[in-house]
């Protein structure tokens, strides 16, 4: 307790006055002076921003807004909140327990008003010895070295007598998932499950399956947590992530409505919510959600400038042009405190709402290819295109070079990577039905030629896949094309045919493609093209001469 007393900087974050000065005398009897008070969710997020924290008391309920929770959420997953922090929720809810039991991220602890200083003080004590035996895995985490996290899981794991063998295991697994060992993973929950039905534990066998494309399975495992736990608002949030994805979108948007139901105040699951109602054409609804994350999160970095364009995009619709102005400039004002790519590319989006002009969208044109111009963006694009292009009408032609079906070809060429996605971007367009069509035949274009080079590598025309492939990969950024043109590569490179120009050509075009293939595909399928392509470049070529003389032999 010694390190605890004489290093620990404290933060009490509670709306009580006497609850504050309660909690700092209670500290300063143990010797802990170095103490900062908060009373509002977002003086406490002000304070964790400026300064880090060995002890974070919190408690639950602030009166309106988000909970101490949702804070906990928020902050855990922006990275904000140091893993080695020991977080404790403060609460006069006894049904606390039940919200902590099945919460994927909870505090360190809890205590449930009247409390005294020994019961916080001891309870202290042993978060703290949790938190320091952790520390060679937490490390690893914050030094982006996920493999050093698993070996050090692993050896604390080897020990006789496991301290902390629960923690152990819900970290190790979360990593597996996390760096793609899915099968590992997957026996490991399993394992875990065979012993006790633990709540964590089914949800993350269940986004193994998600994963592994076992739709089926994960869905049954989602739904039968739910029920086991009608309060799991993270199963709730895979189940609803997962529908997304698969393009269910109406499915997906009941159970947001659920699971916003139980954390009515989460500033994610209000902006994932709040998007889809938008993509669905139900803006009021939209406004409602959006509104209620800029107002929970006005100052929190887990509310993204696309957000607010989303909601500016929403009041526009509904015809509340005072707040779709105000939205607008707040998306300006987010840019100014924190000036990214992608935020910048909303900022844009935002100034062509605000002059009503077409030729506006093209100054975003160039960043359409690039790396930080997303799927959420390219969802901006289209609602903003709808609302400052002229009508379209049922008759009118598209064109791949005038605007604005120009934008919308780059738009469906790079993300069209399933009949899915190609889903969720006509459900996008679809007040324009002209538009709708388009981006569904230009996706269809691209799962063409993805189809007639996959047939050429079968067939061994690896020369003709590559041709095909690879200018197409490389013009549009589409995911499917990229891994479809790395494969053909390789195995082309594989076959030795190429001569040394065009070889080493090749090589640097498939370094290329498979750089680009980080963050989209599986890792083990992503180190397999890395490994082939790090023998291909280790081996020398042969030589004319040397193929001659070997097939005389």
């Amino acid at each position: 307790m010694t390190d605890l007393i004489s290093n620990s900087k404290v933060l009490i974050a509670d709306d009580a006055p006497t609850i504050r000065q309660s909690l700092r005398m209670t500290l300063a009897q143990i010797g802990i002076n170095r103490v900062d008070t908060a009373s509002s969710v977002g003086e406490t997020r002000r304070r964790l921003r400026n300064a880090e924290y060995d002890v974070i008391l919190c408690d639950y309920d602030f009166g309106e807004g988000m909970n101490g929770q949702e804070l906990l959420e928020e902050i855990r997953r922006s990275g904000e909140l140091p893993l080695s922090s020991v977080w404790f929720m403060i609460t006069a809810e006894a049904s606390y327990e039940k919200v902590v039991a099945v919460a994927e991220v909870g505090p360190d602890d809890y205590l449930i008003k009247p409390f005294t200083g020994h019961q916080l003080i001891t309870r202290l004590q042993v978060a703290w010895k949790k938190k320091k035996a952790l520390q060679p895995i937490f490390t690893c985490i914050e030094q982006d070295n996920p493999l050093g996290a698993i070996e050090a899981a692993r050896l604390l794991l080897a020990q006789p007598d496991i301290p902390y063998k629960s923690d152990l295991l819900r970290l190790l697994s979360t990593l597996l998932i996390e760096s793609n060992q899915l099968d590992e993973a997957r026996i490991l929950f399993e394992e875990i499950l065979s012993t006790r039905l633990i709540p964590w534990a089914k949800l993350g066998l269940a986004k193994v399956y998600n994963k592994q494309g076992n739709k089926t399975k994960a869905d049954q495992l989602l739904q039968s947590s739910i029920i086991e736990n009608s309060q799991y608002v993270d199963a709730y949030e895979e189940l609803a992530n997962m529908y997304m994805n698969d393009g269910r979108l109406d499915e997906a948007m009941v159970v947001f409505d659920k699971c916003l139901a139980i954390t009515p105040n989460n500033i994610s699951r209000l902006q994932k919510a709040g998007n889809l109602a938008n993509m669905l054409g139900d803006s009021g609804k939209a406004k409602l959600l959006l509104s209620r994350a800029v107002n929970c999160g006005g100052n929190s970095s887990a509310l993204s400038a696309n957000t607010i364009l989303q909601l500016a995009i929403a009041a526009k619709i509904e015809d509340d042009l005072g707040d779709a102005e105000k939205y607008l400039r707040m998306v300006q004002e987010r840019v100014r405190k924190d000036d990214t790519a992608e935020n910048r590319i909303s900022a844009h989006l935002a100034s062509a709402i605000f002059s009503g002009k077409t030729e506006d969208l093209s100054k975003i044109e160039t960043s359409m290819t690039g790396d930080d111009f997303n799927m959420e963006l390219a969802i901006s694009f289209i609602m903003t295109a709808h609302l400052i292009c002229p009508p379209s009408n049922e008759n009118e032609t598209p064109n791949n070079s005038n605007p604005p079906y120009r934008w919308l070809a780059i738009i469906a060429k790079r993300f069209v990577t399933t009949k899915n996605i190609s889903g969720i971007l006509e459900s996008t367009a679809n007040k324009r039905g002209i538009w709708r069509q388009f981006i569904q035949q230009t996706g269809q274009e691209i799962t063409d030629i993805n189809n007639t080079g996959v047939q050429l590598m079968l067939k061994s025309k690896l020369e003709e896949a590559v041709t095909l492939l690879v200018p197409v990969a490389q013009s549009t950024r589409n995911s499917r094309l990229t891994l479809s043109a790395a494969h053909a590569s390789i195995k082309y490179l594989k076959t030795g045919l190429a001569d040394k120009d065009t070889r080493t050509s090749l090589l640097k075009t498939a370094s290329d493609l498979i750089y680009r293939l980080q963050g989209h595909i599986e890792d083990s399928i992503l180190l397999s093209l890395q490994a082939d392509l790090d023998d291909l470049l280790s081996s020398k070529p042969s030589t004319p001469q040397e193929d001659n003389n070997s097939a005389a032999r």
